[in-house]
């Protein structure tokens, strides 16, 4: 049990930090964005912010089961098996948000029927979408590692 406390809390507290630093900045790219940018470029930025927070869900899944009592042994084993689909579900879920946030991004970034994109703007998106999919996969990995097997 204090393997899954220690990977759990770790794997928890980076995943949340992240997803949060993400979404700020996401935040703040749309709030600072020239008026004449294309509105499709805030759906691409709401596409990624649902990748971040399938990582924070994911976190919030990884920190719950480092922090559970134990109880009666079936109980305990029903309760990983569904931290174990929920990591595994949420990276899914961030991968194609932000395949969709990213593909959005690059199709508006030529500035068709808008201003043009600055390249520290799609920089930014683009390692958000990227952070997102890499931390949710290796907490996926750690979680469903670490996590007893049904």
């Amino acid at each position: 049990m204090t393997v899954i406390r220690s990977a759990a809390r770790t794997v928890a507290s980076t995943g949340i930090s992240v997803a949060v630093l993400v979404l700020v900045a996401l935040f703040w790219i749309g709030i600072t964005a020239p008026t004449e940018t294309h509105p499709l470029f805030y759906f691409g930025l709401i596409f990624v912010a649902g990748g971040a927070f399938s990582l924070l869900f994911a976190g919030v899944g990884a920190a719950t089961a480092g922090s559970r009592a134990p109880a009666a042994p079936e109980a305990d084993l029903r309760f990983f098996q569904g931290i174990r689909r929920l990591v595994l579900a949420m990276w899914l879920c961030a991968v194609v948000a932000d395949a969709l946030g990213v593909l959005v991004v690059l199709a508006i970034a030529d500035g068709r029927g808008g201003t043009p994109l600055s390249a520290t703007t799609e920089v930014v998106v683009f390692i958000g979408a990227a952070v997102t999919i890499v931390w949710a996969g290796i907490t996926s990995v750690v979680m469903r590692r670490v996590l007893p097997r049904g």
